[in-house]
């Protein structure tokens, strides 16, 4: 898994950059929330079907295949999970840094 939040270290850069207008700030800001909803919709997604998934799997006469549910297909919808996580958290934080920029924060002493 990710361990240098270089996409997140990048993307505070540009924020915190005097050289970054308001627009971009605004623009920045907007995109960030938008794709956290879209985000958090996945993952509650993922959720549901794992647990329908669990279900199916309880029950003996539903004759679930459990290639279904192999090793290698929970140890990837755990990273697909794990990734978005990690990419929501960014989001957020730039998000909420473009918005202290905006309100009172560096752009806001020029």
């Amino acid at each position: 898994m990710l361990k240098h939040d270089a996409i997140q270290i990048a993307l505070l850069d540009i924020v915190n950059s005097t050289g970054t207008s308001t627009q971009s700030l605004e623009h920045i800001r907007t995109e960030s929330d938008r794709l956290c909803e879209s985000i958090a919709h996945g993952l509650f997604a993922i959720g549901d079907m794992m647990t329908s998934l669990g279900c199916f799997a309880d029950e003996e006469s539903q004759n679930f295949s459990s290639k279904a549910l192999d090793n290698q297909t929970v140890t990837q919808l755990g990273e697909l999970i794990k990734a978005n996580a990690y990419f929501l958290n960014t989001l957020r934080e730039t998000s909420s840094q473009a918005n202290f920029n905006l309100n009172s924060g560096i752009k806001g002493v020029k």
